[in-house]
């Protein structure tokens, strides 16, 4: 269940739903059945056409001075938030009175996929052609629309989804590095982060939305490969457009690979990670490959570097197990 700050968003949001209901993603496979045409999907995004999406999970008070420099940029944004405490919301709530901002307030927390679909559904149905895609605590750069704008042009007009390089603020890591050589200002990617990413709504239309039986974690892998099964590139910048922690790194600095997400976290990690890789491998087989790495390093870690091994442990073991099952939604762990 959910409620809006006015009336009037109230309306717009059932109206973005019936349109997800049309589109056949009410169920958790959230598949698209409109396929459009190419250049429906590839319109080029501009100021006028695209709005931002943010999803919100008890934010800090700094999230306005964010939502602002968003602002800045895009003038419409789209705030989801999952089922935040009365002090983030009355912060929000005043924000959203300003301006072309609505605010969708989630009674339960939905997860991400299920935010990220109910911001797209409403953008399509004001008539937005794109959306930019952003974390609450995500610190973006001052040309960051443009750079992206940029980089679709660049690329050939070809690419519905485009991701952000950012830089990871514990480890200090640069996620792509350009080629000073040849002046290349964007890559082809298999996968890019959620925040931070271009969508065409067009795609949206065509694919379907983010899997919201996911909840979190690797909503955006799963829907970086299903744009890629069908057809289309995902590109990122080179240039650094954002800011973005990732995880909850230990303090001690001698782990840099250690992320001390607690048990919860750890569940949904491994349990997204087999089904999407059941999905995919075959496909991509590059990227399962790495993901299969990744678990292991993450299994590694709990046992050798993090605490509360036990708790981890058992999350992540039962994420494996449910995942071969393809049990999905939300867990009872939470």
């Amino acid at each position: 269940m959910c409620s809006w700050w006015s009336p009037l968003k109230c309306m717009r949001e059932t109206r973005g739903w019936v349109a997800l209901q049309e589109n056949n993603m009410e169920n958790s496979l959230v598949r698209g059945s409109d396929p459009g045409t190419v250049e429906d999907i590839l319109t080029a995004p501009t100021v006028e056409n695209t709005c931002a999406v943010v999803v919100t999970y008890f934010p800090d008070d700094d999230v306005v001075s964010r939502l602002k420099k968003i602002q800045k940029q895009l003038p419409t944004i789209i705030i989801v938030d999952n089922a935040s405490n009365e002090h983030c919301l009355s912060v929000l709530r005043k924000f959203s009175s300003m301006g072309s901002v609505s605010l969708v307030e989630n009674e339960d927390n939905e997860g991400v996929g299920k935010a990220l679909n109910q911001g797209a559904s409403i953008a399509l149905v004001e008539g937005f052609s794109w959306v930019l895609t952003l974390d609450q605590d995500t610190l973006i750069s001052e040309d960051m629309f443009d750079t992206l704008a940029q980089v679709y042009d660049e690329s050939g007009r070809r690419s519905p989804l485009i991701g952000s390089n950012y830089m990871e603020l514990s480890s200090k890591r640069q996620i792509v590095h350009g080629d000073s050589i040849s002046g290349q200002n964007f890559l082809e990617q298999k996968t890019v982060i959620t925040s931070g990413m271009l969508v065409s709504l067009g795609l949206f239309r065509r694919i379907g939305g983010f899997r919201e039986d996911y909840f979190i974690d690797s909503v955006d892998h799963e829907y970086c490969l299903r744009t890629r099964d069908n057809h289309f590139p995902v590109m990122i910048s080179c240039k650094l457009l954002m800011w973005q922690t990732i995880g909850r790194p230990r303090p001690d600095g001698k782990r840099v690979l250690v992320f001390d997400h607690p048990p919860i976290r750890k569940y949904y990690m491994a349990r997204n990670t087999i089904v999407t890789l059941r999905e995919y491998f075959m496909r991509e087989p590059v990227w399962a490959l790495r993901q299969v790495i990744r678990l292991v390093v993450e299994l590694v870690s709990i046992v050798l570097f993090e605490k509360d091994k036990w708790n981890k442990g058992y999350a992540f073991c039962r994420g494996i197990v449910d995942g071969i099952k393809n049990k999905m939604g939300r867990s009872e762990l939470a």
